[in-house]
């Protein structure tokens, strides 16, 4: 058995959004420190400030979000082991299959933490029908949200 893909509170988006932010607060940590003797730019140290509070708190709600979503699915995760079956990709980019009758449709807006690579895109896991697979997911409002994935060989 080889472990393919686990759900993680730095997954690559949260953490491109957090280096971004970083870039902004530094850029703007310049402004202000450009602007200290100058009362005229009372305006651009405002606005710095704000963005500055804005980004912090948006990036420490987003990671307590993702870590509190995923410490619940952990303690709420069912496994099931089997092959691929209805393997069906979608123009849209949404994949569906099953395993063992227990239906995964991705990628979501029920959750900021499953899996949601769909077979057209590189480095997809799930990639046809009869692929031997353990799965642990949780259910979310009827929704099967993959966060591991193993493949057997």
């Amino acid at each position: 058995m080889e472990k393919v893909w686990e759900a993680r509170v730095f997954s690559t988006g949260a953490t491109l959004f957090l280096i971004i932010s970083l870039v902004v607060v530094i850029y703007c940590v310049y402004i202000l420190k450009n602007t200290l003797s100058n009362s005229n730019s009372k305006v651009a140290k405002i606005v710095c400030i704000f963005v500055i509070a804005t980004l912090v708190i948006i990036n420490l709600l987003n990671i307590n979000d993702r870590y509190t979503e995923l410490k619940h699915a952990k303690m709420n995760a069912v496994v099931v082991e089997g092959k691929v079956e209805n393997f069906v990709c979608s123009a849209n980019g949404s994949d569906s299959f099953s395993v063992n009758d227990v239906y995964f449709k991705y990628p979501t807006i029920d959750t900021s933490i499953g899996y949601d690579i769909p077979k057209r895109d590189k480095g997809a896991i799930i990639t046809h029908e009869g692929q031997f697979v353990k799965i642990t997911y949780f259910n979310n409002n009827g929704n099967n949200i993959i966060i591991k994935i193993e493949t057997i060989n």
